[in-house]
């Protein structure tokens, strides 16, 4: 072995030893800002505000992180800018929850490819279902199909699940249309409750703040996309094989779950830590009973790396007639 070969080898171990510690040390006595793509006090805010509070205390230096709100357009104004950020570690998003999907159909609003990206983590899938008042003569999904006239579904807009979720269901047959333009799940939940309106789709854990029209059974669910309630159907499976993969598209912002994303490029050291710190933090007993205190939705959180795939998985098998059906959705 000749004596430049040994200094080589030398310098590369010493490379080696030095990477793992300028990556610890690179958030010593720095801030990291965390864009969320919509108005303080909602859902998607809450959730990003605990992981502001709670994540730093399990990145190597605990920086600080300020929270900035950036809403619009679903949260695809927060993740464009995001995607243009320096990739340095030290600006994340939570910009919402089906914001990506924008960019996976290829829609010009979206100024970023979902694959590229930096994910950090995930709070996880959830449980949606749809909800229906007894008392509206549908307790169940064969009672649904029975109807004579479509039923209604309030919901938030064109692109929030509870809209596009059942103009999936419309589009194979079953009779339902949805009134949008309520600003707030919550005041779906309300209209429900007084009557307005018979139904929504929405997640499980959405009811959080609101347990009582179920424990009262003022709803009932009588469809679900996940298989948490014993003898009630799958979305999935009462819609045709062939818009299994729309499906796939439709129902990506529960199975992602709320997304802790970075731009592309941000150094493999530094993800691995920022990733690392998220998995903690989903276990940290502190970070949960906040989470409970605040009724934030909690499904079970990705790693960073099982989004990165998932979400490169996504992106290639939406075709552009998938885009296309998703697209008419909306209308």
């Amino acid at each position: 072995m000749t004596t430049l070969y040994r200094i080589g080898l030398l310098l590369t171990a010493c490379i080696m030893a030095a990477a793992p510690a300028a990556a610890d040390d690179f958030y010593q006595g720095k801030r990291i800002t965390l864009v969320v793509g919509f108005n303080p006090g909602g859902g998607i805010d809450t959730a990003g505000r605990l992981i502001a509070k709670h994540l730093g205390r399990f990145i190597p230096g605990n920086p600080g992180i300020t929270v900035q709100n950036m809403e619009g357009a679903g949260g695809v104004v927060a993740a464009n800018f995001v995607n243009r950020a320096a990739p340095d570690g030290l600006t994340l998003g939570i910009p919402g929850r089906s914001w990506f999907i924008v960019g996976a159909v290829k829609n010009p609003a979206a100024k970023f490819d979902p694959a590229t990206m930096t994910y950090v983590g995930s709070s996880g899938v959830m449980n949606s279902a749809l909800w229906m008042r007894p008392d509206s003569g549908i307790a169940s999904f064969a009672q649904l199909l029975a109807a004579k006239e479509k039923v209604v579904l309030g919901a938030l807009n064109a692109t929030s699940q509870d809209s596009m979720a059942p103009a999936l269901l419309a589009r194979n047959g079953v009779p339902v249309r949805v009134i949008r333009g309520y600003n707030s799940s919550a005041k779906v939940l309300l209209a429900i409750e007084q009557g307005e309106v018979p139904g929504i789709f929405h997640i499980v854990d959405g009811f959080a703040k609101r347990p009582d029209l179920i424990e009262n059974k003022v709803v009932v669910p009588i469809l679900q996309t996940q298989p948490m309630f014993p003898g009630l159907p799958l979305l999935r499976d009462v819609i045709r094989v062939s818009d299994r993969p729309l499906a796939n598209l439709v129902l990506a912002g529960e199975e992602f779950g709320v997304l802790l994303a970075g731009p592309p490029g941000i150094p493999a050291d530094r993800g691995a830590l920022l990733r690392q710190a998220f998995t903690t933090m989903s276990d940290d007993k502190d970070y949960q009973a906040d989470l409970a205190r605040m009724d934030v939705p909690r499904g079970t959180p990705l790693a960073g790396d099982t989004i990165a795939s998932m979400m490169r998985t996504l992106v290639e098998t939406t075709t552009a007639d998938i885009a296309a059906a998703y697209e008419r959705l909306k209308e």
